[in-house]
C-alpha cells in the first residue's frame, strides 16, 4: 500500500512539473516572443506529437504492458524506436521546403530541421521510459521531468533575451530532451545497455497490439489536436500562435483535473461492473464531481478571458481571448465523453467508443471547416465545440440505456455545476458597475475570487435545494439507494441485466 501511494505520489509530481513549470516558462515566453513565432513552433509540433503519439508509444505499449521484461525485449524495442524515428525524422526534413512555400513563411524550415531532431530524441529514449514505466519507478520519472523542462526552459529564456526568436524554442524543446535522454540512460546504466538487436518475430508477434493502439492514438490525436491542425492549414502560423496559447491555458486543466478523476473511475468501474445500481451512482457522482471541479476554472477564465490574457501575457495576445468560450465548451464535454468512455472500456461495451469518437470528430471538423471561412479560429473552435457536446450527449444516451439512467437524473446531477456557473458569470460581469476595473493582477485575483465565491454559493444552493425536494417528493436520498434489488432500473423498477 505504503509502495502504491508513493508511486501515486510522483506520478502526481510527475505531471505537475510538466504542466506547473512549463506553463509558468510558457507565459514568461509569450511577453518576449510573437503569435506568429509560437505559430512556428506549433506546426512543427504537430507533427513531432503526431509521431510520437501514433508511431513510438504504439511500438512501445505492447513491451510496457506485457509479461516479459527481458532485456533482449528491450534491445529489440530501442532498435525499432530508433530505426523509425530516423526514418520519420528524414521524411520531416525532406517535406520542409513543401511546407515552407505552402505557408510562406521562410523562417519555418529551420524551426522544421531543428524540430525533426526532437523525433530522434523521441525514439532514442522511449525503450528507456518504457523500461522505468515497467519497474514503476516514477520518482526518477518525476525528477527527470523536474529537470528536462527546467533545464529547456533556462536555455530558452537566455536565447530569447539574446533575439534568438522561434528558435529559441526550438533550444527548448531539445535540450529538454537532450537532458531526458541523458538521465534515462543513467538511470539505467548499471543494469541495462541497449545493444543493436533486430527481430521480424518480435514485430510480427506484437503487430496486432500495435495497430491497435496504433489506431487508437490517431483516433485521440485527430480529436485532441484536429482543430490545431485545421487552424494551421486553413489560418497560417499567427492564428495557429493564438489558437494555440488558449488551448494550453485550458488543456491544463482538463490534463490534471480530468487525468487524476479518470484514474479514479477506472478502478471504480471495474470494481462494481456487475452491479448497474451501483455503477449509475457512481457514474453520476463522478460526473458532478468532474463538472463541479472544471466548471468554475473554465466559467471564470472565460469570464476574464481577455483581462487576463492581456496581464499574462501580454497585449498582444488579446486576440486570443475570443477562443476561450468556445474552446471551454469543447473541454467540458471531452470530460464528460471520457468519463463516459472509461464506463464502456470497465464494462465490456468497447465497440461504442470509436464509433462515437469517429462520428464527433467527423461533425466537428466539418463544422469548423464551414464556421472558419467567415470567423477565422473562432470558427474552428466552435465548431470542435458544438462537435464536442455532440459527443457528450451521444455518449448520454449510450451510457443512459446501459445503466437505466433517466434524463432528470442526469439534469439533476449536472444542474449544481450550471447554475453556479450562471452566477458566477453574472457577478463578474457586474463588477464594473461597483467601479472595479480589471487591469492588473489584484483586480484580476480580487475578480477571479468573487467568481469562485460565486460559483460555490449558487451550486451549494442548488444541491441543498435538490435534497429538499427529495427528501418531500418521496425520492429516494442516496442511502435510500441501497435498499433497492441489485440491478433495478430507478425509471421502471425491473432488474436490469448485466450489460454485455
Amino acid at each position: 500500500m505504503n509502495a502504491w501511494k508513493g508511486q501515486s505520489a510522483w506520478s502526481i509530481a510527475d505531471n505537475f512539473a510538466q504542466q506547473a513549470l512549463s506553463f509558468a516558462i510558457f507565459a514568461v515566453l509569450a511577453h518576449w516572443l510573437t503569435p506568429h513565432e509560437f505559430g512556428l513552433l506549433a506546426i512543427a509540433h504537430l507533427m513531432v506529437q503526431f509521431v510520437r503519439m501514433t508511431l513510438l508509444d504504439a511500438i512501445a505499449m505492447p513491451v510496457v504492458r506485457g509479461v516479459d521484461s527481458s532485456d533482449a525485449l528491450f534491445d529489440w524495442l530501442f532498435t525499432l524506436c530508433t530505426i523509425v524515428s530516423l526514418v520519420l525524422a528524414a521524411a520531416m526534413a525532406l517535406v520542409s521546403p513543401v511546407l515552407v512555400r505552402f505557408f510562406g513563411t521562410p523562417e519555418l524550415m529551420p524551426v522544421l530541421l531543428g524540430m525533426s531532431l526532437v523525433i530522434v530524441l523521441f525514439g532514442l529514449v522511449r525503450a528507456h521510459e518504457a523500461r522505468l514505466l515497467c519497474e514503476g519507478n516514477f520518482r526518477l520519472l518525476a525528477i527527470r521531468s523536474l529537470c528536462s523542462v527546467s533545464s529547456g526552459g533556462a536555455v530558452a529564456l537566455v536565447m530569447v533575451y539574446l533575439g534568438a526568436g522561434a528558435m529559441a524554442l526550438v533550444a527548448q524543446q531539445l535540450v529538454a530532451g537532450v537532458v531526458a535522454l541523458l538521465i534515462a540512460v543513467a538511470a539505467e546504466w548499471r543494469t541495462w545497455r541497449p545493444r543493436w538487436a533486430w527481430s521480424t518475430a518480435l514485430i510480427r508477434r506484437h503487430a496486432g497490439e500495435m495497430n491497435k493502439v496504433s489506431a487508437s492514438a490517431l483516433l485521440n490525436y485527430a480529436n485532441t489536436s484536429g482543430d490545431a491542425a485545421l487552424v494551421t492549414v486553413l489560418l497560417g502560423p499567427y492564428a495557429t500562435g493564438l489558437y494555440n496559447l488558449a488551448k494550453r491555458v485550458l488543456s491544463a486543466a482538463y490534463l490534471v483535473i480530468g487525468a487524476s478523476l479518470g484514474r479514479v473511475s477506472v478502478s471504480l468501474f471495474v470494481q462494481q461492473q456487475r452491479d448497474p445500481t451501483a455503477l449509475r451512482q457512481i457514474y453520476s457522482r463522478m460526473l458532478a464531481m468532474t463538472l463541479l471541479l472544471l466548471a468554475p476554472v473554465y466559467t471564470i477564465v472565460t469570464a476574464l478571458a481577455e483581462p487576463m490574457v492581456v496581464i499574462v501575457f501580454g497585449e498582444k495576445w488579446r486576440a486570443s481571448a475570443a477562443l476561450f468560450g468556445w474552446l471551454s465548451v469543447a473541454y467540458m464535454g471531452q470530460a464528460v465523453f471520457a468519463l463516459g468512455q472509461n464506463l464502456s472500456f470497465a464494462t465490456g461495451q468497447t465497440a461504442r467508443v470509436p464509433k462515437l469518437a469517429l462520428a464527433q470528430m467527423l461533425l466537428a471538423t466539418m463544422l469548423a471547416w464551414v464556421l472558419a471561412r467567415t470567423n477565422g479560429a473562432t470558427g474552428v473552435a466552435a465548431g470542435f465545440a458544438l462537435g464536442s457536446v455532440a459527443g457528450m450527449v451521444a455518449m448520454k444516451f449510450a451510457i443512459g440505456r446501459q445503466l437505466g439512467m433517466s434524463l432528470r437524473n442526469f439534469v439533476v446531477t449536472i444542474l449544481p455545476a450550471g447554475a453556479g456557473a450562471a452566477l458566477s458569470v453574472i457577478l463578474i460581469h457586474l463588477l464594473p458597475l461597483t467601479g472595479m476595473d480589471v487591469t492588473e493582477w489584484p483586480s484580476l485575483i480580487v475578480a477571479g475570487m468573487t467568481g469562485l465565491i460565486a460559483y460555490g454559493a449558487g451550486a451549494g444552493a442548488v444541491r441543498w435545494l435538490a435534497g429538499l425536494e427529495r427528501g418531500s417528493s418521496g425520492f429516494p436520498r442516496r442511502r435510500g439507494l441501497e435498499r433497492r434489488v441489485p440491478g433495478e432500473d430507478e425509471r421502471t423498477g425491473k432488474v436490469l441485466g448485466h450489460p454485455s
